[in-house]
């Protein structure tokens, strides 16, 4: 009896230590992102993005290498937000969105605009695009875009993918796509769409981008990746990388 008692209590303390061990060990880090071209791009290793690779790149820099997963935009949000040491990319930063994140590096600014067909008539005016039913990425802040705009969210469609913005719209499921026009004008082309087929409209709202976290990120390893990302725009491979993906310096 008292041999069973002291086995069950080693057992207690081997798996209590066990348990303080794994509490105490060190959250991997973790990159997460969508498919978002030219930015970041799925199923393409060998060009994952602009800023999957310049992010990859400064943590190789600052000596922590990690690979940026893809995963559908709600889910990478969602990662983030409830995974320690989670990171995505590109989020644009917002208002609402500013007390939920730590704010790690400044990536780019994007320009939100209207995408219809174009043989449609060009969006040029806020009264005209509040009569068409609008398809936006689920996720991201065009909703709350267009809703303080006096848009009706009945009349907006939320999506998972940015693939299937540009099928709405192919269809006739909706009348124009609502969102960044770096990122819907790159899907249309990557996907093999003539960008003939589609017309951007007027600019509605520009933002940054970020690489943005959620917790367990400090002030001194912000400040090492700060730190690598200054010294490639000095040694040129931050301009070489836009290059690459053909995308203005911001």
């Amino acid at each position: 009896m008292r041999r069973s008692l002291l086995w069950l209590v080693m057992a207690f303390v081997l798996g209590f230590a066990r348990l303080t061990h794994a509490a105490d060990a060190p959250q991997a880090l973790q990159i997460v992102t969508a498919d978002l071209p030219p930015f970041a791009i799925e199923g393409n290793p060998n060009r994952p993005g602009l800023h999957v690779e310049i992010v990859e790149q400064v943590l190789q820099r600052a000596g922590q290498p990690v690979k940026a997963a893809f995963y559908p935009w709600v889910r990478a949000i969602a990662i983030t937000k409830h995974t320690p040491r989670t990171a995505i990319l590109p989020l644009t930063r917002t208002p609402e969105r500013e007390p939920h994140y730590k704010w790690l590096m400044k990536l780019d600014t994007q320009h939100f605009v209207f995408i219809n067909r174009s043989e449609d008539a060009p969006i040029t005016t806020l009264e005209q695009a509040r009569k068409l039913q609008i398809v936006i990425l689920r996720g991201s802040p065009n909703l709350a875009q267009l809703l303080n705009r006096q848009f009706a969210e009945t009349q907006i469609i939320q999506v998972a993918r940015v693939e299937e913005m540009l099928r709405a719209v192919e269809r006739g499921l909706a009348d124009a796509l609502y969102g960044g026009d770096v990122i819907n004008m790159a899907k249309i082309r990557s996907s093999g769409r003539n960008p003939a087929n589609f017309r951007i409209g007027m600019r509605v709202e520009s933002a940054d981008m970020w690489l943005a976290g959620g917790k367990g990120f400090d002030e001194a390893e912000q400040l090492a990746w700060q730190q690598a990302y200054d010294s490639m725009a000095k040694d040129g491979t931050l301009a070489r990388l836009y290059r690459v993906y053909q995308v203005p310096m911001p």
